[in-house]
């Protein structure tokens, strides 16, 4: 990669990095905190900043002296949002799962050889594990990247895991050992995993049926190891019976129909 191709890379991550920041514990913040937050040099921040509120992304309060999102930073979504927001929708069953569980509540998507947590509900459990939106996992080793793996057909399958093992210099997993993951998910409809994303974490998850704007989604409850592994069946339940309330009346309101069932649980394959 070449200098200026790696500087326009790191300026898009920022920039990315910036806008995910703001939520509703960070409404509005000022440089330094920005700078602090994501550990880029406060002069940097200051160029950044300025130019996501001349494009029309930040508002700059000179009172206060801080920026926070513009509504064109809502419009960036637009063409998923019927799906992520509002009544029956996405962001709906991760509520309704948070406040039944007390669990972090996670949403994921494939991202290259990594999956990404693009949202994060908090755990509001004494004992609770932390995770903020943003952090991404790599596709193999981890509860969730298995999960995506898991719904490939067994021919993309095969070249989707070579191409990945080619790429991870030190893979957390062998192929035998994730193909023996991939058949136990594809046999459940559902990945129960503890201590491979996060140590001392354990994850419960399904995917989402359906694309949203193109892409997978999938829904997991986060926390520690021992407290998910003791409650596997009722978390499974609540997160199927969100998906039932929450997201499956509103594909059908749009015309979307899940996927097949062979697309998202194809034929197992036997493993040498």
């Amino acid at each position: 990669m070449t200098t200026e191709k790696r500087d326009l890379s790191r300026s898009i991550k920022r920039t990315l990095e910036v806008l995910e920041y703001f939520d509703a514990e960070h409404p509005s913040v000022s440089v330094k905190e920005i700078s602090l937050a994501l550990g880029y040099p406060q002069s940097s921040t200051s160029i950044l900043l300025k130019s996501l509120g001349e494009l029309g992304y930040l508002h700059y309060d000179k009172k206060s002296r801080t920026y926070r999102p513009s509504p064109r930073v809502a419009l960036l979504g637009r063409s998923v949002a019927p799906y992520l927001f509002g009544e029956g929708s996405v962001m709906a069953a991760m509520e309704d799962v948070g406040q039944r569980t007390g669990e972090l509540v996670n949403l994921a998507t494939p991202a290259g050889i990594m999956i990404q947590y693009i949202h994060v509900i908090p755990a509001t459990n004494p004992v609770r594990l932390h995770m903020h939106t943003g952090a991404v996992r790599p596709m193999i080793g981890s509860g969730m990247g298995h999960l995506f793996l898991a719904a490939l057909p067994n021919a993309e399958l095969d070249v989707e895991i070579e191409r990945l093992m080619n790429l991870l210099s030190e893979p957390a997993i062998g192929t035998q050992e994730l193909m023996k993951e991939i058949r136990k998910i594809r046999r459940n409809g559902y990945v129960m995993a503890t201590s491979t994303g996060t140590p001392g974490g354990g994850l419960v998850a399904l995917r989402l049926p359906g694309l949203y704007g193109g892409a997978p989604l999938a829904i997991g409850i986060g926390g520690v190891a021992n407290v998910i592994a003791s409650n596997e069946e009722r978390y499974i339940r609540i997160l199927r019976d969100a998906v039932k309330r929450h997201i499956e009346p509103l594909l059908s309101r749009n015309g979307k129909a899940s996927e097949p069932d062979s697309a998202t649980r194809p034929a197992l394959r036997s493993v040498p």
